[in-house]
């Protein structure tokens, strides 16, 4: 692992005027707020998100490339270049937000591992993966968490980034079901239960946070207690519309997750 500090750079001339329209909106948010300074979980929630924007970018990177590979049609595959763009906004956004609390925190990462790579082999198969991990289960639990930060957000400028935020990954996560729907007559019974695994595997990405590893609410942050549940609930969300499309999700992955009842439920749950 090559670990570095995540540090951000803009070196602008004609790339930041390039940018310069799809990120304006950051320049009109009510920066003169006077935030709390002294909440180190809030800190520590929007240093993480600025990096988890940082690595949906490079994710979009890698589907836009897989759909090319698979012929996907050229209108998705345009979209998934532009989420790129959305990503790269939202992590500066996040960045200011830590920011204005009082300062991000230090975070290293390691930016040759963004994404984990496609298992697939099969250029149709590997670019439907990614597009299940990346929007039907990242993008579509994102949106459902900040729904409900932005309900305990206590804040007009945490109100107007995570809006925003919001209503661009509606948009990166209806991505995903418009593929599956393309690509349908082409996955095989095979291939369905490759992604439910993986969709599976998508979820339980998301387990250690459960249980201890959430911090007071407001401000973006989130307590177990409110996460938990709506986390479970967006699991069940995505499962149901993944089944709709003749791909199960294992019990036991949306069980580590709380969204079956009990453990040996046989199927998603809706």
């Amino acid at each position: 692992m090559s670990a570095r500090a995540f540090e951000l750079a803009m070196l602008g001339g004609p790339w930041g005027r390039r940018l310069r329209p799809r990120r304006a909106w950051i320049d009109e948010l009510p920066w003169d707020e006077a935030l709390p300074r002294d909440s180190v979980d809030a800190r520590v929630v929007w240093t993480r998100t600025a990096f988890s924007e940082y690595a949906s970018a490079a994710a979009f990177a890698e589907v836009a490339a897989a759909l090319l590979a698979a012929g996907a049609p050229i209108d998705l595959v345009a979209a998934a270049g532009d989420f790129v763009v959305d990503e790269i906004v939202h992590t500066e956004a996040a960045a200011r937000t830590a920011a204005a609390l009082g300062g991000a925190v230090a975070l290293e990462v390691d930016l040759e591992r963004l994404v984990r790579p496609a298992r697939a082999a099969d250029p149709l198969l590997r670019a439907a993966e990614l597009v299940v991990r990346v929007s039907c289960v990242g993008e579509a639990m994102t949106v459902s968490m900040l729904k409900l930060s932005r309900r305990a957000a206590g804040s007009a400028l945490i109100d107007a980034v995570l809006a925003r935020v919001i209503g661009d990954e509606s948009h990166h996560a209806q991505l995903g079901w418009w593929f599956l729907d393309w690509a349908e007559p082409r996955l095989d019974g095979d291939a369905r239960a490759h992604l439910g695994r993986s969709a599976g595997a998508a979820l339980g990405a998301f387990a250690p946070i459960l249980g201890g590893g959430c911090t007071a609410s407001g401000l973006g942050a989130l307590a177990c207690d409110r996460y938990d549940p709506a986390f479970a609930a967006g699991a069940r969300r995505v499962a149901g519309a993944l089944a709709e499309r003749g791909i199960d999700v294992p019990a036991d992955d949306l069980a580590a997750v709380g969204a079956v009842a009990a453990p040996g439920a046989t199927g998603p749950a809706g």
